[in-house]
């Protein structure tokens, strides 16, 4: 299956919005965490620090992630309210 993950500027993992597709065997984010490791160059720690958009919703967590042929997944500094 074919995910597709968007990473929007941030501070520290990258300059400008990127793009990237990633084939994946059983589509949970356990397989997908070292894929964006690797391409993004930064520690694990570091991704969940990111907040997650799956298919455009909100995800609390990662781990009960499953992703499916064709969705997309967007990765964005955390926003706080004040």
């Amino acid at each position: 299956m074919k995910v597709h993950v968007k990473v929007f500027p941030i501070a520290g993992l990258c300059e400008q919005r990127r793009e990237m597709d990633f084939s994946l065997e059983n589509g949970g984010m356990g397989e997908l965490e070292p894929l964006l490791e690797r391409e993004l160059g930064v520690s694990l720690d570091k991704i969940k620090t990111l907040m997650f958009l799956h298919n455009g919703r909100g995800l609390d967590g990662l781990e009960n992630v499953v992703l499916c042929d064709g969705d997309l997944l967007w990765l964005l500094p955390q926003i706080s309210g004040g």
